[in-house]
């Protein structure tokens, strides 16, 4: 009992207030180093989920960007279909065109048309038409006949010579 009573004898105080000091510095630090981590884990969670958000974002503007592309490759071959059409209407127009310039290149055509197109007024008309004493036997001076007075018929017959060239209008 001697060391019980030579413990009880001895002033702990300073000790125990200093083990107190400690425990509570201890505590302290733990509490803080949980705030710590706390703050660490949502900042690495907010930094994650940022993380998917720009990867869900990215993904999704991918996405945009390519059905764009295909807009624009679509409306390119559309462009080359319509650059195609234009050249095929170029070309029929252009043999039109050198069609025209052999009909009415040479004064011994002329001759040739103008007894083509009066055949072919006379076949649009008949001999009640008005128009039927001046075709009838001419040569194809139309101008004689009064233009104006003809211009539907002299248009369908050339018109219809023209097709019969080739030319379609």
């Amino acid at each position: 009992m001697a060391f019980d009573d030579s413990f009880s004898k001895m002033d702990l105080s300073y000790t125990m207030n200093m083990a107190s000091g400690v425990q509570r510095q201890i505590e302290e630090s733990n509490r803080r180093y949980r705030e710590i981590s706390n703050e660490a884990y949502e900042t690495r969670q907010r930094m994650q989920n940022a993380l998917e958000q720009t990867a869900s974002n990215t993904a999704e503007t991918n996405l945009q960007l390519q059905k764009v592309v295909e807009n624009q490759n679509d409306y390119i071959e559309l462009l080359k279909e319509q650059l195609l059409v234009q050249k095929q209407q170029l070309e029929f127009d252009e043999q039109q065109l050198a069609v025209l310039k052999n009909i009415f290149s040479s004064d011994e055509d002329n001759v040739l048309i103008e007894k083509e197109i009066m055949r072919l007024i006379q076949e649009q008309i008949d001999s009640q038409h008005p128009l039927w004493d001046y075709v009838k036997d001419k040569g194809g001076d139309l101008a004689v006949t009064g233009i104006t007075a003809c211009a539907p018929v002299f248009y369908g017959a050339f018109k219809a010579f023209l097709a019969s060239k080739g030319i379609v209008f």
